[in-house]
């Protein structure tokens, strides 16, 4: 037995399970003002009564202003500033300073805990007009299109540093570009614009010498206030103790540097408690910085961002340590924001909102709701399948899955993570491993239990003896989202937390809490026997004998691959990679968006439908329906006919749908939601997380199982893909996130076969190298397919009840789970067969027939 006390163990889990629960509260999002009401000293007391009242009063005249503007007003109408009716324990672990303080923690509780993608949730659009500087008007307008995908990626920067990772951003045509976030509530919007418009420009300009003076001159009569040539004025408003101070400085018109050597920038407080953002710069930064405070000891240096003075501090000696920092009246959720847009890069672009609305999830209602119960009800299948094989253990492990996903979720509530369907990907493998790591545990168990040992030595051996191999396939995940969190972007970086999260749930549920269970269980109630099923005895097959099949059907499978690829070209991809023709429609009767994308894809337009509504209050809902080139046209009569495109698309609409009277509005070019960016980042992430993965299983193994490992990944996701795209399927965001998963389970296999090998290889002396590889994959099987068994199931369950929106991705998955499983047998051990053939020692010439009895009886 685990001889840690039981009682601590169980506390501590208790604990663990109670702050993640914690976490996921609220589910939904909060009405404001019962936000506002529950940091208040006195909720129902009259100045916060005649506050809110003030501020509803406000937005029933104007209902497009939000809720914080509207608080916030109805707070400056009464000369109130609202830190002083939040409780003080609030103001002062949260670092309140002001009224935005107050306004950005409201905003923070009334979001629901877990963020829902676009594709399952909806969201808001922004179309955002780029208007170069004047300064850099001529060189942009040569190269617009580089420097609007730099704005692209700013952007999309700057989404990431606020745990927005799956926004689609993309050209739309002409110098506007598209964003789409999974953002639902006023107040986040509220909140994102601000950090649009943000063009993080960051300047540091010496103040005239004489500004007191000019500031006189100026106070004297503004109207007719000339600079000094060479100079301008700047004026802006700092809030003191809740007083607003005009500050006005003559600076020079020629910046002494700029933002664009700043490493970071974070925010902090000062010791008279003032908010202020440290910067530190890049070394070529550190030097001109230093050469600048060195020249000009004794002057002013304002600091001025996007245009705007912030502060104007005097220079009392050289800064020669590459930091400095700028000082303001910022609130807390400024101070961020700001720190995020210098870190992220300045654009040479004012943005401005041209337009805003709604959209619908991309994936339909319906198929969501599909997704969902077909998804429970695979999680059901699997739980009653570990009943019914494993008895008394199956509730054990039943309990652990079920606490595993809780402790997801409440780790995506806590870390900020929004749930995609690509996230849903990495929580369908989560679910994986920890079904794998317990039938790991239970079916070693067994083992010690045929070869004679007690139940509870059984129990103890088995949790050893399991342990290195769920450790080293949740290490070798682990890699693999560490490196695509650190290099990815969007829906690769979102993928990445969640499948991070679930190894270390998954190593705590099942080695920890399992283990507690199982003491649990055997402390309080007697257990004389474990009653399990066995599928498949420890069989006898020479799986190496079957190499000619495995050789001819993979390399058949690849070449295939590539020659579907060559064959159709372009046509492999989809309109995530490729882009298309944007229409919208105005209709009478809104029809389910599963349903108008099939009625298209059946007359060969391959398309993206969503439903969406503009921000102004009389705004009616339109469709807005993405559609690639038709099958047997080019790109480019695609696009430039598209006035014929509407025409085809409305006539195909109004055939298969006459009561909705579908009438076209606009059109325009959509570019790639996927840039060249993104999938250079997702090669460069994929080959680093190969490269560490062969130095952890170098260390961990040896190299040839380093290589082989990473060899059948490849082939997994080659031939996944391939049988996909075989099928007539084409490569999306979804196809993307489903062939990371595929990697992932393609590496717990190979991990468990490796660790049965390294072991046999200690305990069995009179075998040759073919025969300790046939046996561990012997030894190994009934895990195998039980582990693939109850992966499928799942996916079989989405396949026929989850709906056309996620099939694709179920697909690839499904296909990969098959994959991966015939790869771990047949290939894997092969490779690692042949590669040490040349130097296999003398004990590799000894018999090659039938393994040996005792062998079994060894291991």
């Amino acid at each position: 037995m685990n001889k840690k006390p039981i009682i601590l163990r169980s506390i501590f889990a208790l604990l663990v399970l109670g702050v993640f629960i914690f976490s996921m509260y609220p589910l939904r999002e909060r009405d404001f003002y019962d936000a506002f009401k529950d940091i208040c000293t006195d909720p129902n007391g009259k100045e916060v009564t005649e506050l809110i009242a003030a501020a509803q009063a406000k937005k029933a005249k104007d209902p497009s202003m939000y809720d914080s503007t509207a608080l916030e007003n109805a707070a400056a109408d009464k000369g109130i500033s609202l830190e002083k009716v939040v409780k003080p324990v609030i103001v002062k672990t949260q670092k309140i300073t002001g009224t935005r303080d107050v306004l950005s923690l409201i905003r923070k509780n009334t979001a629901g805990s877990i963020r829902r993608g676009i594709d399952l949730n909806g969201g808001a659009e922004f179309i955002l007009e780029l208007i170069p500087d004047p300064a850099d008007k001529a060189k942009i307008e040569k190269d617009f299109d580089k420097y609007r995908d730099l704005a692209i990626e700013t952007l999309r920067k700057r989404l990431t540093q606020k745990n927005i990772f799956e926004a689609d951003i993309s050209p739309a045509g002409g110098k506007y570009i598209s964003m789409r976030v999974p953002i639902v509530t006023k107040e986040e919007k509220q909140v994102l614009e601000r950090l649009i418009k943000m063009s993080a420009k960051l300047q540091f300009k010496l103040v005239h010498p004489n500004n007191s003076d000019e500031v006189d001159k100026y106070m004297a009569d503004p109207k007719n206030y000339q600079a000094p040539e060479g100079y301008e004025l700047k004026i802006s408003n700092e809030t003191r103790n809740g007083k607003t101070i005009k500050m006005i400085y003559v600076v020079e018109r020629a910046a002494q540097m700029d933002g664009k050597e700043i490493n970071d920038a974070y925010p902090s407080m000062n010791q008279f408690g003032q908010r202020e953002i440290l910067l530190s710069f890049k070394p070529a930064g550190a030097v001109r910085f230093g050469e600048v405070t060195s020249n000009n000891v004794g002057r002013e240096l304002a600091i001025i961002l996007d245009g705007e003075l912030y502060s104007a501090p005097q220079i009392k000696q050289a800064i020669t340590g590459g930091n400095a920092q700028i000082t303001g009246s910022f609130s807390r959720e400024d101070a961020e924001n700001i720190s995020n847009a210098l870190v992220s890069g300045s654009v040479p672009f004012s943005m401005t909102i041209q337009a805003q609305s709604d959209i619908d999830p991309t994936i339909g209602k319906q198929t969501v709701n599909d997704g969902l119960y077909s998804g429970i009800a695979g999680m059901i299948l699997v739980m009653l399948f570990m009943l019914v094989y494993y008895v008394r253990s199956g509730i054990v492990a039943n309990i652990s899955l079920f606490i595993n996903a809780v402790l997801i979720l409440g780790a995506m509530a806590a870390f900020d993570v929004t749930l995609t369907l690509p996230g849903i990907a990495g929580i369908i493998l989560t679910i994986g491993m920890a079904v794998d790591a317990n039938v790991l545990i239970y079916e070693r168990i067994r083992e010690e239990v045929q070869s004679g040992k007690t139940i509870q030595n059984a129990i103890d051996l088995g949790f050893d003896r399991a342990y290195s191999a769920i450790f080293d396939s949740n290490i070798t995940t682990l890699i693999v989202a560490v490196i695509l969190l650190w290099k990815g972007t969007g829906a690769i970086k979102g993928f990445a937390i969640t499948l991070a999260i679930g190894v270390f749930t998954t190593l705590f549920t099942a080695v920890f809490l399992t283990r507690l269970l199982f003491d649990l269980m055997t402390r309080f109630t007697p257990v004389h026997k474990l009653r399990m099923l066995q599928m498949i005895k420890t069989p006898k097959i020479d799986f190496l004998g079957l190499k000619k099949f495995a050789l001819t059907f993979s390399f058949a499978m690849i070449i295939a691959t590539f020659v579907c690829m060559g064959v159709r070209g372009k046509d492999c991809l989809g309109i995530d990679f490729t882009g298309g023709t944007q229409l919208t429609f105005s209709f009478k009767e809104a029809i389910p968006s599963e349903q108008i994308s099939k009625a298209l894809s059946a007359v060969g337009f391959e398309n993206k439908v969503t439903y969406k509504t503009g921000s102004a209050l009389d705004a009616q809902k339109e469709l807005e329906i993405v559609i690639r080139e038709k099958k047997g046209r080019t790109k480019a009569q695609t696009a430039d006919a598209g006035a014929q495109v509407m025409d085809a698309v409305t006539k195909a609409l109004n055939k298969s749908f006459p009561k909705a009277e579908f009438k076209g509005q606009t059109q325009s070019t959509l570019g790639a939601l996927i840039g060249e960016t993104f999938m250079y980042t997702a090669v460069i992430s994929l080959l680093l997380s190969f490269l560490i993965m062969i130095l952890y299983m170098t260390i961990r193994f040896q190299f040839s199982y380093a290589i082989a490992g990473c060899v059948v990944l490849l082939h997994d996701v080659i031939v996944g893909i391939g049988i996909y795209l075989l099928c007539g399927g084409q490569i999306t965001m979804n196809v993307v996130a489903a062939a990371l998963t595929i990697i992932g389970i393609s590496i717990n296999d190979t991990i468990v076969t490796f660790d049965r090998v390294r072991e046999n290889l200690k305990l069995v002396k009179d075998a040759s190298y073919h025969d300790i590889i046939n046996l561990s994959i012997n030894q190994t099987l009934s895990r195998t397919v039980i582990t693939s068994l109850t992966t499928a199931m799942v996916l079989v369950m989405q396949l026929i009840f989850g709906g056309s929106g996620i099939r694709d991705f179920v697909s690839v998955m499904l296909y990969g789970v098959i994959i991966g499983t015939y790869s771990s047998i047949f290939l894997t051990n092969l490779i690692i067969s042949y590669w040490h053939k040349p130097v296999q020692s003398v004990r590799e010439e000894t018999k090659k027939e039938e393994l040996p009895e005792n062998t079994q009886a060894q291991a």
